[in-house]
């Protein structure tokens, strides 16, 4: 299967993918195609997830779905600079256990959703990493973990989550200028829109850990 990028497309995939392995040097990625795109898919620290589409001419009728380590595809970007790329030199990761790769958002259901402006969203996110930098001096590992669920689990602009919006930070998806942003949910779902991408968040039950999934 071979795929061909544009020029942008391809610089802002090798800077999104260098951003995840950052964070997790380990990571492996769900890569699906579509007739017109290419999609990655990520499970990140934090049940952080991450799902980046990029338009793409695609070579062959089949589609192309296959579990790859992220530094072989950040090679395979960074080294073969011609415009096609041959998806199939990626070696599948066969023992990967993680489910996390398979779910993806809904596409539909979504309610009508809020809107505001990034530069209002960021201070909230600012404010609760000040506030975990000055109540964690003096505590543990488990404290600090406590103190961290407890402050990243509350509400945030329109209900979503404030770690949400901390991931959302982190990746660059949600940024410091007054562009129009929007929320909705479906469901158990949480969505946050942004120019850049897309945020999720999803609970099982009142109990459960929240977890993200981006889509661009």
């Amino acid at each position: 299967m071979q795929i061909e990028l544009g020029a942008t497309e391809r610089r802002t995939l090798v800077g999104l993918i260098e951003k995840q392995i950052e964070w997790k040097p380990s990571l492996v990625l769900r890569v699906v195609t579509s007739p017109s795109a290419v999609g990655f898919y990520s499970a990140l620290p934090l049940d952080v997830h991450v799902f980046i589409a990029m338009p793409a001419t695609i070579g062959g009728a089949a589609p192309f779905d296959r579990i790859v380590h992220a530094s072989s595809l950040l090679n395979l970007l960074m080294n073969d600079q011609s415009p096609k790329i041959d998806l199939n030199a990626l070696e599948a990761v066969e023992s990967l256990a993680g489910t996390s790769l398979v779910e993806m958002p809904p596409t539909n259901g979504w309610q009508i959703p809020m809107t505001a402006l990034a530069s209002d969203i960021v201070p909230i996110v600012n404010e609760a990493a000040e506030e975990f930098d000055r109540r964690s001096k003096g505590l543990g590992e488990r404290g600090m973990s406590d103190l961290a669920d407890e402050i990243w689990e509350r509400p945030g602009w329109a209900g979503l989550p404030v770690r949400m919006l901390h991931a959302a930070v982190r990746l660059q998806l949600l940024w410091n200028e007054p562009v129009k942003v929007s929320a909705a949910t479906c469901g158990p779902w949480k969505r946050l829109s942004t120019p850049r991408g897309q945020v999720f968040a999803y609970a099982t039950g009142p109990a459960a850990r929240t977890g993200l999934r981006i889509v661009n």
